[in-house]
């Protein structure tokens, strides 16, 4: 799949309320010293390029509100944005991207029964994409730990923990000897059992941890991970999956999700 070829039309206008909510959380994480006020302004430009590669400087302009030329010169790094800028930029940029256009438009053309979303990440612009839009969520929170649910998000979950100085947990299918674990069952079919495993010294009591997922489809493996929480006296701040399927799951997982595309039903 290539992106490339319908992603300016995933940048759509953002709404004023959402730019200004994540300029909110922007600016509550990235005004606590100077250096992350200046990492702030450096990200905008980041942010710019990345973007630059796949969306015009009017398209940019028209989303921003930033002049073409001003933005021609960050991208080239003529001139640094200001901290203002760089937030109202951040903010701007992480409400235009239609995730959820892109992630359908390539599950169309997969036409699998099967959703295989390391297909979709292994570019690694949209894996820094969907990291930047996911950090505009989550910063201004406390987080601890990051708890990865499947390694097709470790990418993503790696960005997000470097910007918020968080450790990483990931979730094991398979237990090592002189190891203590947290262990949560999960029985799909009489024929179809699978157990978790998160090592005990990486969740402590009282860690605020984000659990972030590929897929939520009937919820039980995020149940388990909810589970393992509880039995760690963590606090859960967040719950995150890429692709959420139908609706079964929400009984199950009993929490609110951000997730970043929600299908009815498989496509196929």
């Amino acid at each position: 799949m290539n992106i490339d070829d319908y992603f300016p039309a995933s940048l759509t206008k953002p709404h004023a309320l959402n730019v200004k909510r994540i300029k909110s959380n922007l600016e509550s994480w990235f005004s606590i010293d100077k250096y992350m006020a200046l990492r702030a302004r450096l990200l905008a430009i980041e942010f710019l390029r990345l973007l630059k590669r796949r969306a015009s400087y009017k398209h940019l302009s028209e989303i921003t509100g930033v002049s073409q030329s001003v933005l021609c010169r960050y991208v080239r790094g003529s001139i640094v944005p200001s901290f203002s800028q760089s937030i109202n930029i951040l903010a701007s940029l992480a409400s235009a991207i239609n995730i959820d256009n892109i992630i359908k438009r390539f599950l169309e053309k997969e036409q699998s029964i099967v959703i295989d979303l390391s297909r979709l990440l292994k570019d690694p612009y949209l894996v820094k994409i969907i990291a930047f839009i996911l950090l505009a969520e989550l910063a201004g929170k406390k987080i601890d730990k990051i708890v990865v649910g499947s390694p097709t998000v470790l990418p993503i979950a790696t960005i997000i923990s470097l910007e918020l100085g968080s450790n990483i947990v990931l979730v094991k299918r398979r237990k090592y000897p002189n190891v203590s674990y947290y262990e949560e069952v999960i029985v799909r079919s009489m024929k179809d059992v699978e157990t978790l495993y998160v090592d005990r010294d990486m969740i402590s009591r009282r860690d605020n941890i984000v659990i972030i997922t590929d897929l939520v489809i009937t919820g039980r493996t995020l149940r388990a991970l909810l589970n393992i929480a509880a039995r760690a006296r963590a606090v859960v701040t967040d719950v995150i999956a890429i692709v959420a399927i139908g609706t079964e799951w929400r009984k199950r997982v009993g929490k609110s999700i951000v997730y970043l595309s929600h299908i009815e039903k498989p496509m196929f």
